[in-house]
């Protein structure tokens, strides 16, 4: 009997909606054609070691994309760590809900990602800003063509790229014509096109920093921005830090908020949280490469940003509209009461 015949009816995988007979060999077939037959932007490095034969329990991938929550709940799961505790009570007064991204190394693409269609969807004019960020891809594709990709595994860099470009397109497109929420989150659960978005998302971030000569004096003095990239981008695994969040963001011309809670406290002992505000091209004012940090505790002052503007991607008083969560390196996406 075929392994076809031997697959069952429904594959079931922890945390994802379930496969059927037809939709594994479409994806399967799918996934051949776009790793080029193990060759892809994403291919592991020689040095990498994979357990041939060996499959990860299932419940050691968690859902790709949770569903909203309270984010009070945050504090049980802190409950041995009192300035943990602290920052999420601090944020709980602006922010009421957040969404989990799964832990595996993607975390900021993906709740990038979600958080700006989730804000494109509520636009009143959707087609003037997908024009305004396929504006900026544009600007990528040129960019792109600048380089040499001879050793990131691509078998035809200028089809890919393309081929990615034109899915980022459609989802943009399909979200501006009225895409629900509930629909958005089911893609977004859909591995393998949500996969390809993400490896575009990397491909931006890696292309903004190896044009522009503005990310040079924060790369390590050890590294020149090609194997920065190689090592701190194109991994399926590696985290994005400061620098790839400001890439992109910069990329598609999308401001960002980011709150950060972590295990520190400051000289005075006061509990404060970190804030990086990063602004896209419009509002970034004298210096090219611009992020607003502060930090805020539960009695300071709001504050309007001087960055304030018409922007469909800033609130009224100046806030990025898109807002993150970083918790020890991992990215969650979080949401103003």
């Amino acid at each position: 009997m075929s392994d076809r015949m031997n697959v069952p009816d429904d594959i079931i995988r922890n945390g994802f909606v379930p496969l059927n007979k037809h939709e594994y060999f479409s994806w399967h077939q799918t996934w051949s054609l776009v790793l080029g037959c193990n060759r892809s932007y994403l291919r592991p490095p020689k040095d990498h070691h994979v357990l041939n034969g060996g499959f990860r329990r299932p419940y050691d991938y968690p859902r790709a994309l949770g569903f909203q929550e309270p984010i009070l709940d945050l504090i049980r799961e802190s409950s041995n760590n009192y300035i943990i505790q602290e920052k999420i009570k601090i944020l709980s007064k602006q922010y009421g809900l957040f969404r989990r991204t799964s832990s595996v190394g993607s975390c900021f693409y993906r709740a990038l990602l979600f958080s700006y269609l989730e804000n494109l969807g509520h636009m009143q004019d959707r087609q003037a800003e997908v024009s305004r960020l396929m504006g900026c891809v544009e600007v990528s594709i040129q960019r792109f063509y600048q380089l040499e990709w001879e050793e990131a595994y691509f078998l035809n860099p200028e089809e890919y790229f393309l081929f990615l470009v034109d899915e980022f397109n459609d989802l943009v497109n399909s979200v501006a014509n009225g895409l629900s929420s509930y629909e958005l989150h089911e893609k977004s659960l859909e591995e393998i096109s949500s996969g390809r978005i993400i490896s575009f998302f990397r491909l931006l971030t890696e292309v903004e920093i190896r044009t522009q000569d503005i990310y040079k004096p924060y790369i390590p003095k050890d590294m020149n921005d090609l194997q920065f990239c190689r090592t701190k981008v194109r991994g399926l695994y590696a985290e994005a830090e400061t620098l790839q969040m400001r890439a992109l963001t910069y990329a598609l011309g999308i401001p960002l908020r980011v709150e950060i809670v972590d295990r520190k406290s400051t000289s005075d002992q006061a509990v404060r949280i970190k804030r990086l505000d990063f602004f896209n091209e419009s509002g970034r004012g004298k210096r090219p490469y611009h992020i607003v940090q502060s930090y805020y505790s539960s009695s300071t002052a709001h504050k309007p940003l001087e960055w304030g503007s018409d922007d469909n991607l800033l609130s009224s008083d100046g806030a990025p509209l898109l807002t993150l969560l970083c918790r020890r390196g991992h990215c969650d996406i979080i949401y103003p009461q």
